[in-house]
């Protein structure tokens, strides 16, 4: 694991390719099962960055990061923020507590992390908005709108999965004041 910084009792780290993940169960299944089997094998085909959150050296959350852009087939609302006829984004492919750290203050130390590495991604690579889909459960949208995530439509003839956006400018400008 590459070491960002620690407060207090708690270490942020981004995971290499050549780590091991350790044990870790989410109250989610389908992110427990992400984290054991495809991990390794999304970074180690540079499909994603992980990052987890440890507490007393045992991983308390994580969260995976990759590219993305905003399909062709978005709805108008979408379309009208594309630059240079594309819309790069940085999507939260995956964001897991462990089930006995809940409410605890892990998520949004998580989404900390990935909002306090965005510039250096921004610059890297363009990007213009954080963007997730969460599953449809009404505590998880309520978390991430509570962050400042932003629900809109998202493609044409599927309104029912919308995309969880922040606009980049839009948090820089809020960030300023």
């Amino acid at each position: 694991m590459k070491f960002l910084f620690s407060i207090g009792d708690t270490t942020y780290c981004q995971a290499e390719e050549s780590d091991v993940p350790e044990e870790f169960e989410s109250s989610v299944g389908e992110f427990t099962d992400y984290y054991r089997t495809d991990s390794l094998q999304d970074m180690r085909e540079r499909l994603v960055r992980m990052y987890v959150v440890k507490i007393d050296g045992r991983i308390v959350g994580y969260v995976t990061l990759a590219m993305a852009h905003i399909r062709p087939d978005a709805t108008e609302e979408i379309k009208e923020k594309r630059v240079n006829g594309n819309i790069p984004a940085l999507l939260i492919s995956h964001l897991a507590v462990h089930k006995d750290f809940l409410r605890r203050g892990i998520g949004t130390s998580l989404l900390d992390l990935v909002f306090a590495i965005v510039p250096e991604l921004e610059q890297w690579a363009g990007c213009r908005y954080v963007m997730l889909n969460p599953r449809d459960d009404q505590g998880v949208r309520d978390f991430y709108v509570k962050y400042g995530f932003k629900y809109e439509p998202n493609f044409e003839g599927d309104m029912e999965n919308d995309a969880c956006l922040v606009n980049l400018e839009s948090r820089r400008w809020a960030d300023s004041s």
